[in-house]
């Protein structure tokens, strides 16, 4: 049981120049099997329906139910969960880095790299939460802190040797373009190997966009937002107060000193793309620390504010965006479930991904082609999708 279905691009072009596309989305509205279950079937049944983002799935479900049924969570217990999902977004992040990057630049994908960074997920579960079940209401913490400062500190070197070749700290240092620049003369990393190749195509800003990222929504005016809504059709074409936006990780990084650089003269170019998914991955270690020390020091991380009686919302950051779970009970049993992926928002028909490939123009349709499959990689569905390139005067062209 899976809720998979593909995402359909078309692109259109003509004189070198992209001038529409069109996106399609087959993916199956997976909340309607929640419908008349118990809370606790939800929980059972969100990690099987969800096969990537599982655990970001699962903790805003959970979210959403706590809530209607009026749970307050433990401030130390919602810290694990956290870690749990921010190791998600790592291994998220390095899927794409480790199996994707490589072909962009001629390279064989690093799948052994990928394997022993997913092998990290069973460890933490089962050095966080007992019998490592950490999305049920009645989850048990089971911390072992000792084991849990060894594996943070294994997933940080592994990390540093099979992306940054060592130099994680000195990429971590860079504020401008100057020192990228810098960064990049003589390195060997796949991360330069990329960007070196991004400059050396001139692809910097390509993609650029007026789309806006998505800005921080209040849970209150969130749900009283979505009670107003049609949410069968807010959940496949999400808007905010009548606007397309972008969820990315773009949303999380924008205020790194080196992204604010970059934007200024690259605006939302692929340059800035690739970089906010290299900062996130340096981010998401720095987080496992500091959640680490939140449990450590009973911290007080926030939790999900209740809107009244059986109605419940939950919001997680994933890791291709903001995760929207919305829940309803009547007499103890789903009446109505919501769920918003980030890719419905950044994949709408007039979304971020249509407006980047729509500024698209390069000599030829193979070039045009290899431009639209970096930003969509950049901007990253959470499911297959197929890429269409049609000429006006020829036949379409389509690739995977």
């Amino acid at each position: 049981m899976t809720a998979a279905g593909k995402i359909s691009i078309a692109l259109y072009h003509r004189n070198r120049q992209c001038y529409a596309v069109k996106i399609v989305s087959s993916r199956p509205q997976a909340s309607r099997i929640l419908v008349g279950k118990s809370p606790e079937q939800v929980l059972t049944t969100v990690p099987l329906l969800f096969s990537v983002c599982s655990h970001a799935q699962a903790y805003a479900a959970l979210q959403a139910c706590s809530s209607a049924l009026g749970r307050v969570p433990e401030p130390k217990i919602e810290a694990a969960r956290e870690m749990l999902v921010q190791l998600e977004k790592l291994r998220e992040q390095c899927w794409r880095i480790l199996l994707d990057w490589p072909g962009f630049v001629g390279m064989a994908a690093d799948k052994k790299s990928l394997k022993s960074l997913m092998a990290f997920d069973a460890q933490f579960k089962m050095v966080l939460f007992r019998d490592g079940q950490g999305f049920n209401l009645d989850s048990v913490l089971s911390i072992n802190t000792e084991r849990l400062t060894i594996l943070i500190d294994e997933v940080a070197l592994l990390i540093d040797a099979v992306i940054f070749k060592g130099d994680l700290h000195g990429f971590m240092a860079i504020v401008n373009e100057v020192q990228l620049l810098d960064w990049l003369r003589d390195n060997k990393s796949l991360p330069a190997t990329l960007l070196n190749d991004v400059y050396r195509r001139n692809w910097q800003a390509i993609g650029q966009n007026k789309v806006s990222c998505l800005p921080e929504l209040d849970g209150q005016e969130l749900n009283q937002f979505m009670e107003q809504e049609d949410l069968s059709i807010f959940s496949q074409y999400p808007q905010w107060q009548g606007r397309c936006f972008e969820s990315t990780v773009l949303n999380r990084q924008r205020q790194q000193p080196l992204i604010i650089a970059l934007e200024a003269r690259y605006q939302n170019g692929l340059l800035v793309r690739i970089l906010t998914r290299l900062l996130e991955v340096s981010q998401v270690l720095s987080n496992l620390r500091l959640l680490l020390n939140a449990i450590n020091d009973d911290f007080c991380v926030t939790i999900n504010k209740e809107f009244g009686r059986d109605i419940g919302l939950g919001k997680v950051q994933a890791a291709r965006g903001l995760l929207i779970h919305r829940v309803e009970l009547w007499q103890g049993r789903v009446k109505d479930y919501c769920i918003v992926a980030p890719t419905e928002w950044n994949f709408h028909p007039q979304g971020v991904v249509a407006q980047s490939l729509k500024s698209l123009q390069a000599n030829d349709a193979e070039l045009l082609r290899q431009q639209a499959e970096c930003l969509i990689n950049s901007i990253d569905p959470c499911v297959y999708y197929d890429l269409t390139l049609i000429d006006s005067d020829k036949a379409p062209s389509t690739h995977a």
